[in-house]
This record gives structure tokens, C-alpha cells and sequence, in this order.
């Protein structure tokens, strides 16, 4: 198996950015992702101040990614910690998963919060693998969090601890 490397996520990433976020929220492609209002606010107007992610590649090509977004409580996200605790989404592919990409993606995230200074948060599905990385790497569950998603299912929010 080749390298994988991680290197920050960019202006000039944004379409492929569209790609992982369609992933993590469990839609067909980018447009779908962008006409749902509550995925699409977390890339709509990528790179505003204090936006700040991660791109996992092999042999140059993307295969994850991972960023962080602040929200204000007037913007409405689906869940909100304070002012100084972003919210991570993040997408692999699904032929790259179980090798050690999310792991990676994540812990290099984390580090450049720390870096600046910020918590991270996320909200996720209570189905979904990933659940069991994020507790790994530090995040645990926000009491009273839980929510129904549009799906129907059920969403929990998540900070690093």
C-alpha cells in the first residue's frame, strides 16, 4: 500500500471539499449536497475566516477529507457548542475505508485545533462506523444532544474532549 499523506485544505479544494461532504451526509453527489440547505451551510462560502481542513491523499489523488466550520447560533446548525468550538465534517471514500485514512484525517484535524485554539464538535449519526473512531481520538457525547435527522433517524452531537 502506497503512503498516504495529509496536506491542508484549500481554496482550490472546493469542489472536491462538495464531494466528501455529499459522502458524509449520505447524498448521491456535490448538487445533491448543495440543495439541501443544512448540508450545504457547511461548505457555502468556503474558505470564510476560520475555516480550516484536511485532505488525505495516495499517489496524489484524494481519498478523505476532513475541515471545520464555526457556526453562529443565528446560522441554526444542527448542533452548536459556543463560539470557540467548530463543527468537523468529514468524508472518505468508500473503497479507502478501514485503512486508516479516517484516523488520520481526524487526528490531524485535531492537531490544528489545537494549534488554534479551538474545541472541535460534530454531529453525527448513531448508525454510523465512524462513531466508534470519533470516541477513540477523544470526542465524546453531549447529554441532551440527540436529535431526530432528516432522515428520520437518530443524530447525536459529539466534542473533543
Amino acid at each position: 500500500m502506497t503512503t498516504l499523506t495529509i496536506r491542508p485544505a484549500c481554496q482550490a479544494d472546493l469542489d472536491l471539499l462538495w464531494e466528501f461532504l455529499a459522502i458524509a451526509a449520505y447524498e448521491p453527489n456535490a448538487a445533491a449536497a448543495r440543495a439541501v440547505p443544512v448540508v450545504a451551510t457547511h461548505l457555502t462560502g468556503w474558505q470564510r475566516p476560520g475555516d480550516f481542513g484536511v485532505i488525505a491523499q495516495r499517489d496524489g489523488m484524494a481519498v478523505g477529507a476532513a475541515w471545520a466550520r464555526q457556526f453562529t447560533p443565528s446560522e441554526q446548525p444542527v448542533f452548536y457548542v459556543d463560539a470557540n468550538t467548530p463543527e468537523v465534517s468529514f468524508g472518505v471514500y468508500e473503497s479507502k475505508r478501514g485503512q486508516g485514512v479516517g484516523q488520520a484525517l481526524i487526528e490531524a484535524l485535531i492537531l490544528d485545533a489545537r494549534r488554534r485554539g479551538v474545541g472541535l464538535c460534530l454531529n453525527v449519526r448513531d448508525t454510523n462506523p465512524a462513531l466508534r473512531l470519533y470516541e477513540r481520538v477523544g470526542f465524546r457525547l453531549v447529554r441532551g444532544s440527540e436529535v431526530r435527522n432528516r432522515v428520520g433517524g437518530l443524530s447525536i452531537g459529539m466534542a473533543l474532549v
